[in-house]
């Protein structure tokens, strides 16, 4: 028989974040995405788009928004680690609990490179005061 014993790799615990958080990417901060849930090691976001959020390898940015608690993170250096298209979905962090099929839909994960002492400090505040659960 094959063991098939799934390794925790993630370094930090995942929260759900209250709805309305969202980061900024892109030229101009031209994409949006809805947070789907955050820790100190990355955080992995719902956005629309054909192509990958980040092309792998380059040294990416993006602007993370709680609106919960009037909080903005800006020029978050991140790597990708995974986009993948969603073909369906159901969530009730994009609508009510109504099956719908998102055309264009992708799910990104990053994780945070280097962090500056002030970046640390607002998600450790925002998820120590604002998340809505554990992912």
């Amino acid at each position: 028989m094959e063991n098939t014993e799934f390794v925790e790799r993630r370094r930090h615990q995942r929260f759900q974040v209250p709805t309305g958080s969202f980061v900024a990417l892109g030229p101009d901060d031209t994409i949006l995405g809805q947070i789907i849930d955050i820790s100190l090691s990355g955080v992995a976001f719902h956005y629309m788009g054909h192509t990958l959020c980040f092309r792998p390898k380059d040294e990416s940015y993006l602007d993370i928004h709680l609106t919960e608690g009037d909080l903005s993170l800006k020029k978050v250096p991140v790597e990708t680690v995974s986009d993948d298209e969603i073909s369906d979905v159901v969530s009730s962090k994009l609508v009510d609990p109504i099956p719908v099929s998102y055309k264009g839909m992708r799910r990104c994960s990053v994780q945070f490179g280097q962090l500056t002492h002030h970046q640390i400090s607002q998600l450790e505040y925002f998820i120590e005061n604002y998340a809505i659960g554990e992912a």
